[in-house]
């Protein structure tokens, strides 16, 4: 082998080549080391806002189960007069069974009973019922209320024991079931 080749062959090993003519990547490897940042801040002093007291809490009765109820109770999304209600109590009645009831325990922990009383839009044309709430068995809200209309109960239970809804038929069509709803039925304290 001349000069002229053994020259060509150390420049190409010295550029990453071998002797086959082929040659290797060359590859550089830097490392950053970490950066970290330390702040120092004054402590914080509480806020001059008003004391505020517990929130208002509310409990649907529709998450809860009743302690008594005559004909069970239906707990779904109802309508009443075009208004949708997601958490709502129906009671059902007709000719066999004309008074439904359902009795809550409150514990003496809520302040107020507030709901939409009405027919659910699924009921017959022409129907009416009779919607009561007693507290601690005293009569509080009684209404007769044609299907199509909504009614607002706003009742007072403090320091109440036990809360019973009833829907009673009235007899109108003895083959049909009348859905008598407690739309959004809650109590807070």
């Amino acid at each position: 082998m001349g000069f002229t080749t053994a020259a060509l062959l150390a420049g190409t090993a010295a550029c990453g080549g071998n002797e086959s003519g082929t040659s290797q990547p060359t590859r550089t490897i830097t490392e950053t080391p970490p950066t970290v940042t330390v702040t120092t801040s004054e402590p914080s002093t509480p806020s001059q806002s008003a004391p505020t007291g517990p929130a208002s809490q509310t409990q649907y009765l529709s998450d809860l189960d009743p302690l008594t109820s005559t004909q069970g109770v239906d707990t779904n999304t109802v309508e009443i007069s075009g208004v949708g209600f997601a958490r709502s109590v129906t009671l059902i009645v007709n000719a066999a069974g004309p008074v439904a009831s359902a009795e809550y325990n409150l514990g003496r922990h809520w302040d107020s009973f507030s709901a939409t009383a009405g027919l659910r839009d699924d009921s017959p044309t022409g129907g009416k019922l009779t919607f009561d709430v007693s507290v601690d068995g005293k009569q509080e809200y009684s209404e007769t209320i044609p299907l199509g209309t909504l009614k607002k109960v706003d009742l007072d239970v403090s320091n109440a024991l036990r809360l019973k809804l009833t829907v009673t038929y009235s007899g109108q069509d003895a083959g049909s079931s009348y859905y008598g709803s407690w739309g959004n039925a809650r109590l807070q304290d």
